[in-house]
């Protein structure tokens, strides 16, 4: 586990980039630095919905500097091109937030095809080591910060996602083993649970045969929205934090589940069972 960095970070004037910007979460992060009158680079492969979002910030901040870019996380040679053009347009690299992802609902045994988890895997890590792999030597100049948005379930499993959580382990172990080989780069891991107002259940991996399960559309209470989730990333941003839990209760579960395995995977089971549809 990472430990928290005790240090302040001025935003205003920073240049961020942000993959899986077109909405959700990577929208809010985007209008809550625009609100801090950081510069953006966003990215995504849905360009319509950028160009909807830089209305919408600038509208709100005339004075925002935005530039949008058609990207997808899983073409290196698209992340390369996107990482050259916010430096090109803002002299330089001062954060990068790997946001852009995919969930899974669905058991193991009800994907018709393995390499289905390939994808998740390509998207949700390795389009994390590619976002790396070229932020990093201006990231190193600059003395930035690299922000990557994990989950709560790279931490603990949850039932039908064991794609998507083997791929958010694999990215922390990523991250953390970073934070050990940059000593001049500031690394961050978000670790959200379940968040409202994105689209990742509606696209979430799904099963696809007659047994499959079928999930709820809208979150529980217990979820956190994406406006939150932003917020407490970037005040984490701002106290240059190592990791953070959203909601910050979850933190103590990994240590709970080593200690009450049984008791705290039942808990689990519970709450996921509680977001299905009856007869799944």
């Amino acid at each position: 586990m990472l430990w928290n960095k005790r240090a302040s970070v001025m935003l205003e004037g920073k240049n961020f980039l942000i993959t899986g910007a077109s909405s959700g979460l990577g929208a809010a992060l985007a209008i809550e630095i625009a609100k801090k009158k950081g510069y953006l680079t966003l990215c995504a492969r849905r360009v319509e919905l950028l160009k909807k979002l830089e209305r919408s910030i600038v509208d709100r901040y005339p004075d925002a500097q935005v530039v949008i870019c058609e990207c997808d996380v899983t073409d290196k040679n698209a992340l390369h091109q996107a990482v050259e053009l916010s430096v090109a347009r803002f002299g330089g690299l001062d954060v990068f937030i790997a946001n852009a992802g995919q969930s899974m609902w669905s058991r193991f045994s009800d994907i018709e095809d393995p390499d289905r988890l390939k994808e998740l895997m390509d998207l949700n890590y390795m389009g994390v080591v590619y976002s790396a792999f070229y932020a990093l030597p201006y990231l190193r100049v600059s003395e930035g910060s690299f922000i990557a948005v994990s989950s709560v379930q790279g931490v603990i499993p949850v039932p039908y996602h064991s794609g998507y959580v083997a791929a958010k382990y694999a990215v922390n172990g990523f991250i953390e083993t970073l934070s050990l080989e940059e000593p001049k780069v500031h690394f961050l891991l978000a670790l959200p649970a379940w968040i409202s107002g994105t689209e990742l259940r509606s696209h979430a991996l799904m099963g696809t045969k007659a047994s499959s399960i079928a999930v709820k559309h809208h979150h529980g209470r217990s979820a956190i929205s994406a406006e939150q989730c932003a917020a407490e990333i970037i005040a984490a941003l701002e106290q240059k934090k190592t990791q953070i839990f959203m909601p910050s209760f979850l933190g103590p579960v990994p240590l709970l589940r080593q200690l009450f395995r049984k008791t705290v995977d039942n808990i689990i089971q519970k709450k996921v069972s509680g977001q299905l549809k009856s007869g799944s």
